[in-house]
């Protein structure tokens, strides 16, 4: 939320206010118990010394044939509950070793006692020596105030005085509720005071805020108006004028950057063009587009801080010359020229041109890999021809099994190499726009009973059967021959990785404006990270097993291109050593 410049004065004095009154309460209240602290410590300072006395006197009155020591072990109790009556206050004493002899309060909770560091700081002590602490236990202020105790010139233990200073808690109680109020009205005052100053010291500062508003929205007609001979009124004199004066300059400017912008919007390449400060006077839609300038989080200075741009722009400032270079941002490929803005005297600034070249760099790439793996496909069949034949040729006559079998060989790779071409040009067919599907009403659970049918006839050979679950399907509007070939491949692509004794589900359901028609196979499955790669023409997950059951790996990639020419989508899903399912989604 934005504050006013008026409800931040106010705030300021409020929290001038505050600030003083908490400053009075900490020093009110450090002050107190500072004073209070060292009144109580002098009073248990004085008390000591007299108990130390009184000790003394006690313990050589019973003249105890044991001792000191032992007379003051067997009357601790009594001595303890003594001074407490007469010192009024709890006292503790300890024997030599720190041990708790007696405890005046006589309760059975000693969590506050159960370890005093003073006792063991007393009794490393000298005679006339004490220690106190101010501690806070079960949220109740106390003093602990400990001191070696001497039996003519003996230490026989020491003992300790628990000086409550809950009244002190009390008072810090008050003070407090009594600044809270005090602050409390404080604000009042302030609030009421502050609001009634600030009226007559803002109102004509907003006034000539308002005004300067329609100003900066473009209204230069709105000029600001101000009595007053004052400072404000001199600043407002000098504004009209000023205003004025820009209303004829920038009349001028948008004439011409009308015709400049027009020019700009109408090059297909992004037109970036940066002053000597590398801040952007000019880009067009274009090179929004593509370096994705649209969002709220882009920004063009953390684009040019990017090395790729930021080095482009060094080097033309440096060199003082033209340059191009090829860059890969965002995703995207793009070739970048730079080159000088020089005005009639000086350099003005740099201009970049972006090109996106994606499509181009994805299209080189894909007609290398197409190339490649065509070379690859063509190479491995004829490769076995050409070996088989030149066997032939040197000792067919005199092995008749072999000539069998390279013949069976050569007729095999000859059908593969048939199906690779046929296959092919069926993906060349599908992927030209200008080629034109035959569509009709299409029943597809005849459709899908029919390709079932056949498949059978391949999935026994290996022992695998197909099961076939459908619910009511509508027709569907297509193209029968298509989708026929579509439901074969991806059948047979399932075949092929089911293993023996292995079944695969088709179900085919409808829903409101589409239907879905999933394959699953209990096969090896598939491995997330090459999951979309299955549709790319010549992939194969397992290379061997495609190739030694007559693969061309175009078999999905046909599926995907006569799907989407209907308008609907494939999908797989699949987990290692899990198998795969295939789903294709056609609206209806």
């Amino acid at each position: 939320m934005k504050l006013t410049f008026r409800t931040k004065f106010i705030l300021a004095n409020m929290v001038v206010v505050f600030l003083t009154m908490i400053f009075l309460a900490i020093f009110v209240i450090q002050g107190l118990m500072y004073y209070s602290f060292n009144t109580t410590q002098n009073q248990l300072v004085s008390m000591g010394e007299d108990s130390q006395f009184y000790i003394s006197q006690e313990i050589r009155a019973l003249e105890s044939p044991g001792g000191n020591i032992a007379a003051y072990l067997s009357n601790a109790l009594a001595l303890s509950e003594d001074l407490s009556r007469i010192n009024n206050t709890r006292v503790l004493l300890f024997d030599i070793e720190g041990n708790l002899l007696a405890d005046s309060a006589n309760v059975d909770s000693r969590e506050d006692i159960d370890y005093l560091e003073e006792i063991e700081i007393a009794l490393e002590l000298d005679s006339g020596k004490s220690v106190s602490v101010y501690k806070r236990v079960d949220g109740s202020s106390s003093i602990y105030y400990a001191t070696p105790l001497f039996i003519d010139n003996e230490k026989v233990g020491a003992f300790s005085f628990i000086q409550s200073m809950s009244f002190i808690d009390n008072i810090v109680q008050q003070i407090i509720l009594l600044f809270m109020g005090a602050s409390f009205v404080g604000f009042i005052v302030v609030l009421i005071v502050s609001n009634v100053l600030s009226n007559s010291i803002f109102r004509p500062i907003k006034e000539l805020v308002n005004s300067a508003k329609k100003l900066s929205a473009g209204n230069f007609d709105e000029l600001l108006h101000y009595d007053a001979d004052d400072e404000i009124g001199n600043l407002t004199t000098n504004f009209n004028k000023m205003s004025l004066h820009i209303k004829e300059k920038i009349t001028q400017i948008e004439n011409e950057k009308q015709k400049l912008s027009s020019i700009i919007s109408s090059i297909e390449d992004g037109v970036i063009a940066l002053d000597l400060d590398n801040k952007a006077f000019i880009i067009n839609d274009t090179a929004r587009k593509i370096l994705n300038l649209y969002s709220e989080k882009a920004n063009l200075d953390m684009l040019l801080e990017k090395e790729e741009f930021g080095d482009i722009i060094d080097f033309v400032a440096r060199e003082q010359r033209d340059f191009s270079k090829e860059i890969s941002y965002n995703n995207k490929n793009l070739h970048i020229y730079s080159n000088l803005i020089k005005g009639p005297e000086n350099v003005i600034g740099i201009l970049l041109v972006i090109r996106d070249i994606t499509k181009i760099v994805e299209l080189e790439n894909q007609q290398r890999l197409f190339i490649s793996s065509v070379s690859h496909e063509l190479r491995t069949p004829l490769t076995t021809i050409i070996g088989y034949s030149d066997l032939l040729q040197r000792r067919a006559t005199e092995n008749p099994a072999l000539l069998q079998k390279s013949l069976q060989t050569i007729n095999e790779e000859g059908k593969r190499l048939l199906r690779l071409v046929s296959d092919l040009l069926d993906l060349s067919k599908y992927e030209n726009t200008h080629f034109k599907m035959v569509f009709s009403a299409v029943d597809l659970n005849a459709l899908l009973t029919d390709v079932i049918g056949q498949m059978k006839i391949k999935s026994g050979k290996f022992n695998i059967d197909i099961f076939y679950n459908n619910t009511e399907l509508p027709p569907i509007k297509g193209d029968h021959d298509r989708l026929k070939q579509v439901m074969i491949n991806i059948l047979d692509n399932a075949i092929k990785y089911s293993n023996s004794g292995d079944i695969i589900k088709v179900l085919a359901t409808s829903d409101e404006d589409h239907v879905d028609i999933s394959v699953r196979d209990f096969g090896p499955g598939i491995s997330p990270d090459i999951k979309d790669r299955i549709f790319d023409p010549f992939y194969r997950v397992d290379e061997d097993r495609s190739r030694e059951q007559g693969g061309s790996g175009l078999g999905l990639a046909i599926v995907k291109d006569i799907v989407e020419r209907h308008g609907g989508s494939v999908y797989v899903e699949s987990q290692p050593g899990e198998g795969t399912m295939i789903l294709i989604r056609l609206p209806y």
